[in-house]
């Protein structure tokens, strides 16, 4: 029995809609289906990268690399080692005795250095933070445009008046100036003028900048400030090293006039010695003790100690003079004995 396919209008639906459930569900066609087509690239240009901003100066960085080459416990422990013996060098000096007879231990020379370091660290961190204030106001000044003509000015100042401290203080390493400054004038003057000219420069340009409107500095330019800020910041070091050193030897000197003009205030002090030691400057008294079955045949009065260091004594006459005076050093040994008295 034959059968006959449908026609007309419900047999060509029927084929539509068997074609599109055949493309549904996957079954095979004669062409593969196309994939959907991208959207058309934008003809906006994309937008520029900003220009990476060069990195500033930063004291902060230039210190984490000092702190990696030099401990900061064993540059303050050579610090103080250094200015205390410069101290004591001094002191001694003034009596005619080298610091080396001394043969202070490191541990004496550190506590010796407090009175060196107070002094000079006390300034450092007073005028850092006088610094640290004047910076901060005048950034506030760069951001108003009425007050960057005083702060141009003052700029101007800070360069002249650094040019011309720092030319002196050039001048005065080399040959005496003609009029009479303060003894640390030579040595801090070089490091003060310097300071006052870089910052005077910087300001200036930044009050430049800040009127064009640039915000971003080159990577040249970040580069040059850097390593102009380090040999600024190894020469104000330097300056204040050298300054500190200056104060370390004139406060010894003074405490060694101090010393000199009371030593009536130091302890007595009697030697009894076997043989004749030939003391007999500046006051000193020699006494030849009587009998002959003593261990001690000699006595001398008139001596004022100074410090017992080394295993020795050192001893100064009741009338020693920093032009004719000497200092006596004798060996704490049994063949001496040592008579002590207070002072007035």
């Amino acid at each position: 029995m034959r059968t006959q396919a449908p026609s007309g209008p419900q047999a060509r639906a029927g084929l539509q809609g068997s074609g599109a459930a055949a493309v549904a569900s996957g079954a095979s066609t004669d062409e593969p289906v196309p994939p959907p087509a991208a959207p058309p690239p934008s003809r906006e240009p994309a937008a520029a990268p900003a220009p990476a901003e060069a990195p500033l100066p930063n004291p902060r960085r230039a210190l984490e690399l000092i702190g990696l080459v030099v401990a900061p416990t064993t540059l303050v422990t050579a610090l103080a080692f250094y200015f205390g013996w410069v101290l004591t060098d001094s002191r001694a000096a003034y009596f005619g005795i080298d610091a080396s007879a001394l043969d202070y231990s490191t541990q004496d020379y550190l506590l010796r250095s407090a009175d060196a370091l107070f002094v000079p660290l006390g300034s450092v961190f007073v005028l850092a933070l006088g610094c640290v204030w004047l910076h901060a106001f005048a950034l506030r000044q760069l951001r108003e445009p009425a007050a960057r003509a005083r702060l141009r000015i003052a700029a101007g100042v800070a360069v002249a008046v650094g040019s011309a401290v720092f030319a002196l203080g050039v001048l005065a390493v080399f040959r005496p100036l003609s009029f009479s400054p303060h003894y640390l004038f030579r040595s801090a003057s070089s490091g003060i003028g310097i300071a006052l000219l870089a910052y005077g420069l910087q300001l200036l340009d930044r009050i430049g900048a800040a009127e064009r409107g640039q915000v971003r500095a080159s990577e040249t330019a970040a580069s040059v400030r850097a390593t102009a800020l380090g040999l600024v910041a190894l020469l104000v070091v330097l300056s204040g090293f050298w300054t500190a050193s200056e104060y370390a030897d004139a406060l010894g000197r003074g405490r060694a006039q101090r010393l000199a003009a009371s030593l009536d205030l130091r302890p007595q002090v009697k030697v009894y010695a076997p043989k004749r030691l030939a003391l007999d400057s500046g006051g000193v008294v020699e006494e030849r003790l009587a009998g002959d079955d003593g261990a001690y045949r000699y006595r001398y009065s008139g001596l004022r100690l100074l410090v017992r260091s080394g295993g020795k004594y050192f001893l100064v006459p009741e009338g020693w003079t920093r032009r004719s005076g000497t200092a006596v050093v004798l060996a704490d040994s049994p063949d001496y004995r040592f008579e002590f008295g207070a002072g007035r």
